[in-house]
Parts: C-alpha cells; sequence; structure tokens
C-alpha cells in the first residue's frame, strides 16, 4: 500500500469524476477539497489487503478509483459479500457501531482510496455542518446500498 499526495491525484482524477461519485454528490467544490484533504489517499495494487475482519474500525474509505472485494472469512471459507467501485464508501458501518470489522477489504484491480478517520469526521463536521450533513446522508445511502446488497445477493464462495 502506498501513500498518494493530493496533487498526484489531480492527474489521475478530473476534478469532475467527484461529483459522479454517490459519497461525493452534491457536496460544494470547496467542501470536497475539504474531505480530500481531511482524509490519506492510498493505492492498492491487486490482492493488497486494506482491512481485515476483526480489526477496530477507527476508518472508514472511499474507493476513488477500482474495485474492492468484501469479504468475510468463515468455516465455509471466503463468502464474497461485494465487490464495490468508483465513489462507493466502504467499512462505514463498523467505524460507526465503533465494533471490530465484520469484513475484509481487498483490492480486486488497483486502486485508489480515501481513508477518512473518525476524527477526520469530527472536523468536518466542525467545518461546515450543512455540507457535513450531504456528506453524511450520501455515506447513509451507501451504507444503505450495502446492507441490500448483502441481504438481496446471496455470498459466493472462492477457494
Amino acid at each position: 500500500m502506498q501513500t498518494l499526495d493530493l496533487a498526484a491525484l489531480s492527474a489521475t482524477l478530473p476534478a469532475e469524476a467527484f461529483k459522479q461519485m454517490s459519497a461525493f454528490g452534491a457536496l460544494s467544490d470547496s467542501f470536497l477539497e475539504q474531505v480530500l484533504a481531511t482524509g490519506e489517499l492510498l493505492r492498492l495494487t491487486p490482492g493488497e489487503t486494506l482491512y481485515r475482519q476483526g480489526e477496530v474500525a477507527d476508518c472508514f474509505f472511499v474507493i476513488l478509483q477500482g474495485r474492492m472485494t468484501i469479504y468475510q472469512d468463515g468455516e465455509a471459507g471466503r463468502q464474497i459479500t461485494h465487490i464495490g467501485g468508483d465513489g462507493e464508501s466502504i467499512g462505514f458501518p463498523a467505524m460507526l457501531a465503533m465494533r471490530p470489522r465484520l469484513l475484509s477489504g481487498e483490492a480486486a484491480s488497483e486502486c485508489i482510496v480515501l481513508k477518512i478517520t473518525s476524527q477526520g469526521l469530527a472536523r468536518l463536521q466542525e467545518l461546515d455542518s450543512q455540507q457535513f450533513s450531504i456528506f453524511f446522508i450520501n455515506l447513509s445511502r451507501d451504507m444503505s446500498r450495502f446492507l441490500s446488497y448483502c441481504i438481496l445477493r446471496p455470498p459466493t464462495e472462492t477457494a
């Protein structure tokens, strides 16, 4: 996993791309800049683990580019719950619940993700409560979609 510079991101993703991402929809440009500045940009290679089942969930992630496999290891083997893509937030429910992670996340392709800690999220609320409300609604929608995927799509096993 490699930490990226915010300036390098603009060469990879145009500013307009963020407006199409579910986590960032309807946010002002200035607040979006604050969100990006508050977080940590990470690049992952295929097969690299972003977070593991059982870890303390003190942050969440937004997939900026690429695909992430979300899975759970159990007695029956690895069960893939969801494959997340550009603009989706992952790991948010565990952070909100202040519980250990129930699932793991692994890069299915080369990925760029934004890591936002719980402290960073609190700072965003202090910066602009109105824009934060929109951001929180976006993250809550992502969480609801993710939970729907878990319920509606039966898990698939891999070796």
